[in-house]
């Protein structure tokens, strides 16, 4: 498939697009360099490749709908002249306002002019529709698991597309919606790639299973014996309630309430109260020792003894005595400060001592309370709920235990899983060393070679998950090997452009796509890599048969050796652009 015209029915907005066979170029002129503010790579021949993308069907969005904004260009109908692979011609019509429907002619030969009064084969089809009829239109024989859109942006690159080789800038979503593809064209079996991204979520889902039963279920599959273990402890139980209930016989309950009242409850009661006794009798003394008054010893009246009885008093004694009076005033605040520490102590443990006692004293009076109980319907009752509560535990313990069965069976497909995995990974390995892309890896390298002067690899391998990675490289010139180094933007979008002629003339025998649409391909690159790719692409076009499209600013066109600008052909250049006013503009406006 080549493109043979693209139009639309209002010219005063649009420019009319008629291609050539073989090289096609858009060229885009800079008039006033000093107007820095003005952008040439604004005029359109980048929005080109979305209108042309649009009249391929493209399912349109609002987040690809930039270039058709309502009230700029509601009331425009674009139509899109295509020739086909039997060498048949087919017009598409598609509008801004109504997108989904879409209309067919396919004619023998080419029209003369840009018509859009045209008597349609089908007319408004729906978008669904008109694929799969656009598909056997083009006869898209190459790939029979994918459609004619699966392959197209690599043969619409914008900018954004040279940054990588394989994953373009529309495929910013799993690698399981671009590997698979990817594998399929190089000629390997796409299909085992899915299969196994596939189980991959497959897996993920189980995982997520296993995790949402842990956290409703509030289980943990390493207790299933315990779990058990409870069961059984529950249903004897409950087996002994229904027995005394059928027989209406209270005689062991009693027992079992009097044994508590005995032998546990009294005893905690008796040993609280002995402790609360003890705890009370400590704070008591604490609080004795804290009012009592220390004795005080008063230096002056000892001087004024000694003074009255005539006797010398030493001023060494008075010193000793003031070291013996702070001594006695430190350690009896430590003894405080100690004692108030004891005290609040003791009063917590006394406060905890009255709780627990409390808390004893109103089971015993519960207790106590059946025990006096002579009405056997009240004990009747008692046992029911006893009974109740038994079987709730049971119900509950074995919910969990039936949420650990289930999650031993998820484990059980996911290692099923795993093990398919496995499987799909060392069959991904085998077909890897079949080397079904050696010819399009010869065509590639040929291409690099014959620009660059040095050999380019395409390769695949496995990443340690087991997924293919697939790599386009350049050999080092110096030491021969090859490399994953970054040469630039410019070398990478070599790789790219050599990447889709590849394709391109592998597949130029079949029902596939004959044309390549590549934005600012000679952009940075130097003059002489720039004439030498010019006539690669002359030589392959008509070798193979090819449509080649690219774009270009006039300040990219190619200089010879005299520093002289190399023009292309008239017939060569099918769109002018430039940014002298709006007219010189694709759809001949500023938005």
């Amino acid at each position: 498939m080549k493109l043979s015209k693209i139009y639309s029915n209002d010219e005063k907005n649009f420019h009319n697009i008629e291609f050539n066979d073989g090289l096609n170029v858009i060229i885009a002129e800079i008039t006033d360099k000093t107007k820095t503010e003005k952008d040439t790579h604004n005029l359109g021949k980048t929005l080109l490749i979305s209108v042309i993308d649009f009249l391929l069907l493209k399912k349109v969005d609002n987040k690809a709908k930039f270039f058709l904004t309502k009230g700029i260009f509601e009331e425009q109908v674009f139509f899109a002249e295509i020739i086909l692979n039997d060498g048949y011609y087919l017009l598409i019509r598609r509008s801004v306002n109504n997108p989904t429907k879409i209309s067919f002619k396919k004619n023998k030969y080419k029209l003369n002019e840009f018509k859009t009064d045209i008597d349609w084969d089908e007319d408004h089809m729906p978008l669904d529709k008109a694929k799969e009829l656009l598909n056997k239109f083009i006869n898209y024989n190459v790939l029979p698991n994918w459609t004619y859109r699966n392959p197209i942006t690599y043969f619409l690159r914008t900018q954004n597309d040279f940054l990588d080789v394989f994953k373009l800038d529309k495929f910013k979503s799993r690698d399981k919606d671009w590997k698979p593809f990817m594998f399929d064209l190089l000629g390997f079996d796409g299909a085992v790639i899915r299969k196994k991204y596939d189980l991959e979520d497959d897996k993920k889902e189980l995982e997520s299973k296993i995790n949402t039963l842990r956290q409703e279920a509030n289980i943990n599959i390493e207790e299933k014996d315990k779990i058990e273990g409870l069961i059984e402890i529950k249903q004897d139980e409950k087996i002994k309630i229904e027995t005394n209930i059928n027989k209406f016989n209270f005689f062991e309950k009693d027992k079992i309430v009097n044994q508590e009242l005995v032998d546990d409850i009294d005893n905690r009661i008796q040993i609280l109260n002995t402790e609360r006794y003890n705890c009370t009798l400590e704070i008591k003394k604490i609080e004795t020792a804290l009012s009592s008054k220390q004795n005080s010893f008063d230096l002056d009246n000892l001087k004024e003894l000694y003074t009255d009885v005539e006797i010398y008093f030493p001023e060494v004694l008075t010193k000793d005595f003031e070291s013996l009076i702070k001594f006695n005033k430190a350690l009896t605040e430590e003894r405080n400060a100690i004692l108030d520490d004891n005290l609040n102590s003791a009063k917590d443990v006394l406060s905890n001592l009255n709780n627990d006692l409390k808390k004893y004293e109103n089971q015993k009076e519960e207790l106590l309370s059946y025990l006096t109980k002579r009405d056997s319907y009240e004990k009747f009752k008692e046992a029911q709920k006893q009974l109740a509560r038994s079987e709730a535990d049971i119900i509950r313990l074995k919910d969990k235990l039936a949420a650990i069965d289930k999650s031993y069976l998820l484990i059980r497909d996911i290692e099923k899983k795993d093990n398919l995995i496995s499987d799909k990974i060392k069959e991904i390995k085998s077909l890897i060393s079949e080397h079904k892309h050696s010819e399009i890896r010869k065509i590639f390298n040929t291409i690099i070679k014959e620009i660059l002067n040095t050999n380019a690899l395409l390769s695949l391998k496995q990443n340690k998950e087991g997924n293919v990675e697939f790599e386009a490289n350049i050999q080092n010139p110096e030491d021969l090997t090859i490399t994953e180094e970054d040469y630039g933007m410019t070398y990478r979008k070599l790789l790219c452009m050599a990447f889709d002629l590849s394709i391109l003339i592998h597949y130029s025998k079949y029902s596939f796509y004959h044309f390549v649409y590549h934005d600012g391909a000679l952009e940075a690159l130097d003059d002489r890599k720039k004439i030498i790719f010019i006539k690669l692409i002359k030589n392959i076009c008509r070798d193979y048969n090819l449509q080649y499209i690219l774009t270009l600013i006039d300040s990219d066109l190619p200089k010879n050796d005299r520093n002289e600008i190399v023009p292309f052909n008239d017939s060569e250049i099918c769109l002018r652009l430039n940014d002298r006013n709006d007219e010189g503009k694709l759809f001949k406006k500023s938005f």
